[in-house]
């Protein structure tokens, strides 16, 4: 049972895909066993029925790039593509885990960095004005799930 304590601010839920994650997995005999049989597809459903149910905005965002690009410098987010597959330069580098480096040597939380990127990616309607963009990098908002 999830139970989420809804606020006005919050109008879209961004669910991330990645429709080959499951295939080619490689984490160990048994993690591989456990993991395969989450029913993820299920999981999707019921968030987007709640989401409807609700009167939130359900969008589901293909993720590729998305921890590779800078928010703040707006770098271009290309799609994957396995039939045509591309090489891309980016201006900041993800230097370790959970931080991120812009082309101007800030550091922000790699995780919000990737956030915003998919924001900005999906339809949800994210400015790509760098005021707001970095308002979210300094003050990200956090929700709480019970």
């Amino acid at each position: 049972m999830l139970r989420v304590k809804l606020s006005p601010t919050f109008s879209s839920l961004i669910l991330l895909i990645n429709l080959n994650f499951k295939t080619s997995i490689n984490i160990g005999k048994i993690n591989n066993q456990h993991f395969v049989q989450i029913p993820f597809h299920a999981l999707r459903q019921q968030l987007a029925y709640l989401c409807k149910r609700y009167g939130i905005n359900y969008i589901e965002q293909e993720e590729s790039y998305t921890s590779l690009t800078s928010a703040l410098d707006l770098d271009n987010l290309p799609e994957y593509n396995a039939d045509n597959p591309q090489t891309y330069e980016f201006s900041g580098k993800r230097i370790k885990r959970g931080l991120y480096r812009t082309k101007n040597k800030k550091l922000v939380n790699s995780d919000i960095n990737v956030s915003a990127n998919i924001g900005r990616k999906s339809k949800a309607n994210l400015s790509e004005k760098r005021e707001v963009l970095e308002g979210i990098l300094d003050a990200p908002r956090r929700y709480f799930i019970v």
